[in-house]
């Protein structure tokens, strides 16, 4: 009797067992519901600009953006603001916050007065590599500091770093930098330390490579760094075309080039200019039908620095219209089926289910093995 009940116990665990798998993979696959107020490469996002606590904000937006980086310490009214306005009880709560990592550029500015290139001069363009060759430990340290501040008060939630708007011009061939540029190693072995650095202060990062639409050879550019490192693809620069193949028009890039390089879901921006001052909001990133074209091309998020007043309402109607982008992760693409429950799972920005990264966030790190440069 014995036998033959741990026989049916066993019988019914495997069963489970499997089913269990089975609806979790299902769910997995699934990615996230289109209510889900998180950025996510499995829908597509709408992310606003960090005007502080005073301000109001769309409510159906999925990720808010700041500059890190202009102040030399750690800001908590500022930047530290932004990610307690996300957490739960928050102003944002529930929505996915990014930063422009733009440390680089804004400790060469206290240190030397550097100015960005379209600015004045003395400029990154004349003096940011040497810059870097000569004060990387300077530039990890700020990098440490942000990143062991920012995990203080995420803990396991992520944050998504688009990393150093612009690198491209340290490394160009042919610049005015003085001493040269960068190689193109020498660039991509950098990034790479200061992904490591921020890694190792705050395990849940999630990292966006610049996409530089004026790159001349991006292939050779792209191939430079540890692509297996970056979930997204991102522009900078606030202005960019959604009626358009090409990502600005002045430059031969296209979005859908971007993303057959990479294979890696794109952030466009807009509503900013030169030094990051604000513009307007571009309405071209509300039509439908741009929108459409633009997550054919691998686009799957749009941050808009300024956005207009009534924006809710906006993405609130276009959030029934866009169908689901290919729902790409870091290491693996995958087509989004019909949506499926699996009790109340909220997603991360890296496609991953947060309850199972916050009960072991070491071992959830990804849906698919690890691929080469």
């Amino acid at each position: 009797m014995a036998f033959k009940t741990q026989t049916r116990f066993a019988a019914f665990s495997a069963g489970f067992s499997a089913t269990f798998l089975a609806t979790l993979s299902a769910a997995l696959l699934a990615g996230p519901s289109p209510s889900s107020a998180a950025l996510s490469p499995c829908k597509f996002s709408f992310g606003v600009g960090w005007n502080g606590l005073d301000k109001n904000y769309a409510a159906a937006a999925d990720y808010v953006t700041i500059w890190a980086g202009s102040d030399e310490a750690w800001n908590t009214y500022w930047i530290g603001d932004m990610l307690k306005a996300t957490k739960p009880g928050g102003k944002l709560a529930g929505k996915t916050p990014v930063f422009y990592a733009y440390i680089i550029a804004f400790t060469a500015r206290r240190d030397l007065g550097l100015l960005d290139c379209n600015v004045g001069s003395p400029n990154l363009c004349q003096k940011g590599s040497n810059y870097i060759r000569q004060k990387k430990s300077r530039i990890l340290e700020q990098y440490t500091k942000y990143a062991t501040e920012a995990a203080k008060v995420m803990g396991s939630d992520p944050v998504v770093w688009l990393m150093e708007p612009d690198y491209y011009q340290y490394a160009q061939p042919g610049s005015q930098q003085e001493g040269g540029p960068l190689s193109f190693a020498e660039a991509g072995a950098f990034m790479d330390e200061i992904v490591s650095t921020i890694k190792k202060a705050m395990p849940s990062a999630v990292f966006s490579l610049d996409i530089s639409p004026w790159i001349a050879e991006p292939s050779r550019w792209y191939s430079s760094f540890k692509m297996e490192n970056y979930t997204y693809m991102n522009t900078s620069g606030g202005g960019t075309d959604a009626n358009s193949q090409k990502i600005r028009g002045a430059n031969n890039m296209t979005w859908k080039s971007v993303y057959d390089l990479s294979k890696k879901p794109i952030i466009a921006d807009d509503g900013y200019g030169v030094a990051g001052s604000s513009t307007f909001h571009d309405d071209t990133w509300d039509d439908a039908n741009n929108l459409k074209a633009r997550i054919a091309d691998g686009v799957v998020a749009i941050s808009q620095a300024n956005p207009k007043g009534e924006w809710n309402n906006t993405i609130t109607s276009l959030q029934s219209q866009l169908p689901k982008p290919a729902c790409t992760t870091a290491l693996r693409t995958f087509a989004v089926g019909p949506a499926r429950s699996f009790g109340a799972i909220k997603w991360d920005a890296l496609g991953r289910p947060l309850s199972l990264v916050r009960a072991n966030p070491a071992k959830v790190v990804s849906l698919a093995p690890p691929v080469g440069r």
